[in-house]
């Protein structure tokens, strides 16, 4: 058996020198500086469904400190199912006065400097200092592309606006984005609990009059900079010097990894992510989609940005940081477990036509399915690799080994009670 055990450990090391070449260990300047008091005042507005058209929604209905900072499955649905007013039976729900139906993006690591394009077609973004937006005039003082991005889901009809509901937000959503900004800023100003706090974290403020839009924005920007920073996971204690912080199972996702699964191609760098933008026939629809009545609104990615044909169902590469936490998984949540994900990724046409088999049972395709279905196997760009499972289950592995658990649970956490006096979600 020791005889065997040093074979494979030769064979692992071989297999290592000739994968791709490992990143480099996360390092503290690589994370933009922030202000406590800011992340503080971050916090609060972040869990204050204030800023929603309907008062029922906040930025956490779709990033939970309990669902790793995501909108997907519980991490112990157990002890919460009884409390948990965003899940039945542990799984999220999405009715009238809930955001997107989308899977919401993780926001591990967004403090990181080299987090320049947001969103997962890159509406927003930056370049040599200059930042690109949907809006023709973003309020000035912004202090970076992630102040600029909490500014856009409040002037989303499907997010925090609420356009399926009449209300001040929704009607001021006509009139153009600053319109909704300045009412939020207004409402936050008539709250007197929130003035501390913003004295405390802007020298410009002395009076609740003086709040701006921009002011909530960096506060907002200063706690998801700070709050969901990983980079303890067992796989930084490996690239740091630390051989045994991986499992042998583990080494061997990671050869796969970066070796013949090819997987680094797209998701490389300190936080396995290029930020490139790659259509990969990944299925558009939720795990428990029916697709009989047709395709619904699907996100069309990079093109509604660009114009550019060739970006049509092209997203963003995600940061595979804390994966195994984040179920379901793809765009839209497609997939409930990470093997079912990985097994579909790796053959992408065979899949998304399995996929929507599965979801039609045996019906017909309605034309729109069947012509979203030719366009995303047109547009692939993701190469079909031949894995079989016990290679799936070492890559599961190695991205179990993206875990940084003390990540999740956040800096500041979840607050107990916010100045609006709302609900805390």
């Amino acid at each position: 058996m020791r005889i065997v055990a040093a074979l494979f450990g030769t064979m692992l090391l071989v297999s290592l020198a000739h994968a791709a070449e490992l990143p480099r260990a996360v390092e503290e300047s690589d994370y933009r500086p922030a202000n406590e008091a800011q992340s503080r005042l971050g916090q609060l507005l972040f869990y204050d469904r204030v800023l929603s058209g309907t008062f029922r929604v906040s930025c956490a209905s779709c990033h939970n400190h309990d669902r790793a900072s995501s909108n997907g499955f519980l991490l112990d649905p157990a002890s919460a199912k009884d409390v948990d007013d965003l899940a039945v039976n542990g799984l999220p729900i999405y009715d009238v006065f809930k955001p997107s139906s989308r899977h919401a993006p993780t926001l591990f690591n967004l403090g990181a400097r080299e987090f320049t394009s947001l969103f997962s077609d890159g509406r927003v973004s930056e370049k040599d200092g200059k930042i690109t937006s949907p809006a023709r005039n973003l309020p000035a003082g912004l202090r970076d592309v992630l102040a600029v991005q909490a500014l856009f889901p409040a002037v989303t009809g499907d997010e925090l606006v609420g356009s399926k509901v009449e209300s001040d937000l929704s009607r001021a959503s006509h009139v153009g984005d600053q319109a909704v900004w300045d009412i939020l800023a207004a409402r936050v100003a008539g709250l007197p609990d929130y003035l501390p706090y913003f004295r405390a974290a802007f020298e410009d403020i002395e009076v609740g009059d003086d709040i701006e839009i921009r002011h909530l924005a960096n506060a907002i920007s200063a706690f998801v900079a700070t709050e969901w920073r990983s980079d303890g996971s067992p796989f930084d204690a490996f690239l740091r010097g630390r051989q045994d912080a991986l499992t042998r199972n583990q080494k061997r996702g990671l050869a796969l990894f970066y070796g013949q699964a090819g997987c680094d191609l797209c998701h490389s760098g300190a936080f396995q992510t290029n930020h490139g933008y790659y259509a990969t026939a990944s299925p558009l629809w939720r795990f428990d989609a029916t697709l009989a009545d047709g395709a619904g609104d699907v996100p069309q990615g990079r093109v509604t940005v660009t114009g550019a044909r060739d970006d049509l169902f092209r997203f963003r590469v995600p940061s595979l940081r804390n994966v195994t936490l984040s179920a379901p998984y793809g765009l839209a949540g497609s997939h409930k477990s990470l093997g079912g994900f990985l097994r579909g990724h790796i053959q992408p046409a065979s899949s998304l036509r399995s996929f929507i088999d599965q979801r039609l049972d045996g019906k017909t395709r309605p034309d729109d399915v069947a012509e979203i279905e030719r366009r995303l196997i047109t547009q692939n760009q993701m190469p079909s690799v031949t894995l079989g499972d016990d290679d799936v289950s070492a890559l599961v592995e190695f991205l179990e080994s993206l875990t940084d658990r003390s990540a999740v649970g956040g800096v500041l956490g979840k607050p107990q009670e916010v100045p609006s006096s709302l609900v805390v979600e």
